[in-house]
């Protein structure tokens, strides 16, 4: 694989930890980015049935040159999976930067304290922050995320959490904003593996921007 200029990674396991390192969660976060592509060409491949099944051992010795086949058919016949965009070299720019860059929040949460001492967060209405929350347009969204999957994922996983898909109206949701720092919240939120898991995704903000998270 290095020969041909490619580099073999995988997501790393828990190994009875609760967290990934900001490190390791970032690496997990770059191979996700790109193993749809791989998959996507996987399932185009599967289309053939002889590829769909066990291809038994006797037959091995031909399958570079089916695979060399089917390929050639699928690239001629069916469309490019995906197009490049003009975006597409300065989003690459901007994941390999914060690849390796310090979770800033996990660092301000350690150095105060506030990430087991409840005792510094109170629950409050969110029209208390309303005003003073950036306002956000999808393409912001977009440039946080890197795409539109996890935007997708965000509105399917709420819409079963508040049994509606009418997120526009009011839904019982707990926030939580520090006593030390007043323009730092979170939010509890369930696990979407797992009822006895619960995260608490926190947001740094302004009225102007989001800081972190």
């Amino acid at each position: 694989m290095k020969a041909l200029g490619l580099e073999a990674t995988m997501p790393s396991f828990l190994d009875d930890r609760r967290q990934f390192s900001a490190e390791e969660a970032n690496e997990s976060r770059c191979i996700t980015k790109i193993r749809w592509v791989v998959e996507a060409a996987n399932r185009r491949l599967k289309q053939f049935k002889y590829f769909a099944n066990t291809i038994q051992n006797s037959s091995l010795v031909y399958s570079e040159s089916d695979m060399s086949i089917a390929c050639a058919l699928t690239n001629h016949y069916q469309p490019p999976m995906a197009r490049s965009k003009l975006e597409d070299e300065e989003i690459g720019v901007q994941i390999i930067q914060l690849r390796q860059q310090k979770n800033k929040i996990q660092l301000l949460l350690e150095e105060n304290n506030l990430i087991r001492r409840f005792s510094l967060w109170e629950i409050i209405n969110h029209t208390e922050i309303i005003d003073g929350f950036s306002i956000m347009t999808q393409d912001d969204l977009g440039d946080l995320t890197f795409g539109v999957f996890q935007l997708k994922r965000a509105r399917s996983y709420a819409e079963e959490r508040y049994s509606s898909t009418n997120l526009t109206s009011d839904v019982a949701s707990s926030v939580h904003r520090c006593k030390i720092i007043p323009n730092l919240i979170r939010i509890p939120t369930q696990s979407a593996h797992s009822n006895r898991a619960t995260y608490h995704p926190t947001i740094h903000f302004t009225d102007q921007a989001i800081i972190g998270w």
